[in-house]
């Protein structure tokens, strides 16, 4: 716990550019602020894509596990439920 300095929140269905370039901004500004490249969560490569649904019960670990949360909202981002329940855990 507390080595996770962002857990990035983010609907599959939004446009990936968005998402990077938007990332990219956050990255930037931490590297600024920090002097260092940050650590994030991201589903991709911390859920094991093999079995997803054990790993999703893991959710409220994984978020309390990182400092912050990292809302990387386009156009379909409140329509998916995941990424609610992401912003109320």
């Amino acid at each position: 716990f507390g080595d996770v300095d962002a857990f990035i929140s983010h609907s599959w269905s939004d446009s990936a550019e968005e998402k990077f370039a938007a990332l990219q901004r956050w990255r930037d500004a931490f590297a600024v602020t920090y002097a260092r490249e940050p650590k994030v969560w991201l589903d991709k490569f911390c859920i094991d894509q093999h079995n997803i649904v054990d790993n999703l019960k893991c959710l409220p670990v994984f978020l309390a596990g990182c400092n912050s949360l990292l809302a990387i909202a386009g156009e379909s981002y409140l329509t998916r439920l995941w990424c609610v329940v992401e912003l109320f855990v």
